[in-house]
């Protein structure tokens, strides 16, 4: 008979279920927010647009901050007893070959399927893709999507140099105190687009949450709450730093009070997802379902744009809003079920082969 698990155990395992859920309702969210709110303003799905969605739907980009709530805590978890190599082969073995499947999907969509306003990608760019922040080389993302991925490859970046230098495990708190008090700075004073993009100055509060949450149910003492605190009040004040570029990309000037509320609920859906028991879901499939988010956030912005835009004339819109999205839904299952596990195991087997003779020992 297999033992009970832990109360250690059963308490991460009901975490992990939920945030699977949380971390694929805030993708349908997102795409709500591209189809229901933005393709109407910026002309990107070819005339297309579902203006009865739009008082809602611009306020379901709160989905973006849930990710990176839920980035910080799974990361926390990750890190855990792990070397510097063996985390950063595994975050690439997660993020790279997803990536580079669908960036090569939505390039041949939009070679195939037009869209006004965004250029038709190029052999370079797509080529850059490959590099995941294309930027870095001059060339701009295959998807709009794609900017919260360079921001959570930097996070990852600063995890790893944390892990390599030993300080992760007893110096993060220091790390968190330190990462918020510059974000603040940057951003209330000294306004550095350099600072803003290395260190997330704009979102530092909800990585920052996720990551204290993590540790705070390990152990709940005055120093977890102060930072959570610390964190939740940077998050939500944040909200309104970055407000500004919603008035510039669409011209709608949101109420400060949501604005500010989206911080909290960002923060308190994940706060509730990681304290609440497990749902009444199968494992698997919560497990499968949490899968279909990242390959469905990928896709569906600039893909969707070019379904709208070609067939848009012809089909009913809401017919072939939900075609879209089951397609969506069913591409993302394959990529999730079939391509990112294997690619996943061969990558880690690699690294595991190419791991330096004196592995770096810093851990979590």
């Amino acid at each position: 008979m297999l033992s009970e698990p832990s109360a250690m155990q059963r308490s991460t395992t009901s975490r992990l279920y939920n945030l699977d859920l949380l971390r694929l309702g805030s993708a349908v969210s997102v795409l709500v927010f591209h189809y229901g709110f933005r393709m109407a303003i910026s002309g990107e799905g070819g005339g297309v647009g579902f203006p009865e969605l739009a008082p809602v739907a611009m306020w379901l980009d709160v989905g973006l901050l849930v990710f990176f709530v839920i980035s910080g805590y799974v990361i926390a978890l990750s890190a855990q007893e792990r070397t510097a190599w063996d985390f950063a082969v595994g975050r690439f073995a997660r993020l790279w070959p997803t990536f580079v499947i669908c960036a090569t999907i939505t390039t041949l969509v939009l070679v195939a399927w037009p869209v006004p306003g965004i250029p038709a990608p190029t052999l370079q760019q797509w080529l850059a893709q490959f590099i995941m922040i294309s930027r870095l080389v001059g060339q701009p993302f295959m998807d709009g999507a794609y900017w919260t991925i360079a921001y959570e490859i930097f996070f990852y970046g600063w995890v790893f140099v944390l892990l390599a230098a030993g300080w992760f495990r007893d110096g993060w708190r220091i790390a968190v105190v330190g990462w918020l008090a510059i974000s603040a700075a940057n951003e209330l004073l000294f306004h550095s687009g350099a600072v803003t993009k290395l260190l997330i100055t704009e979102y530092s509060g909800f990585f920052a949450y996720g990551l204290v949450l993590f540790h705070a149910q390990r152990q709940f003492d005055r120093r977890a709450a102060a930072l959570l605190a610390l964190a939740l009040a940077w998050a939500v004040a944040s909200t309104f730093v970055v407000e500004p570029r919603m008035v510039e990309q669409y011209g709608v000037h949101r109420a400060a009070w949501g604005v500010g509320l989206t911080g909290i609920v960002a923060t308190g859906l994940v706060t509730l997802a990681a304290l609440l028991p497990a749902l009444p879901i199968r494992p698997a499939l919560a497990y499968a379902l949490g899968a279909l988010t990242y390959p469905l956030y990928l896709l569906h912005q600039h893909i969707g744009y070019a379904v709208f835009t070609r067939f848009g004339a012809q089909l009913d819109r809401w017919a072939l809003a939900a075609l879209l999205i089951a397609a969506l839904l069913c591409a993302a299952w394959l990529i999730a079920a079939l391509v990112e596990p294997p690619a996943r195991r061969w990558i880690v087997a690699t690294g595991a082969r190419l791991r330096p003779a004196m592995a770096l020992r810093g851990t979590a």
